[in-house]
């Protein structure tokens, strides 16, 4: 294969990698009870974050880093 069309296939499967990535909390059967422990809490309003929230949103930036890596490099596989 010729060098834009591995950039193509290399962007795919990171952006395969990055939707399986934002999957994988809502695939998960078991929770673990940490997950529901508060770890802030606005008593004026009631909102309240917990560690799940936190763990959620690490992936979420995780799996969007790897979304625009891999249209990025398909960007370039085209360009080229």
């Amino acid at each position: 294969m010729n060098s834009p069309t591995n950039f193509i296939i290399y962007g795919l499967i990171i952006n395969t990698i990055a939707s399986l990535t934002m999957l994988y909390p809502y695939l998960k059967i078991t929770r673990e009870v940490d997950d529901d422990y508060i770890t802030n809490m606005d008593m004026k309003t009631g909102k309240y974050t917990q560690i799940k929230h936190l763990k959620d949103r690490k992936l979420g930036i995780f799996a969007f880093s790897l979304f625009a890596l891999g249209f990025i490099l398909q960007i370039i596989g085209i360009l080229v």
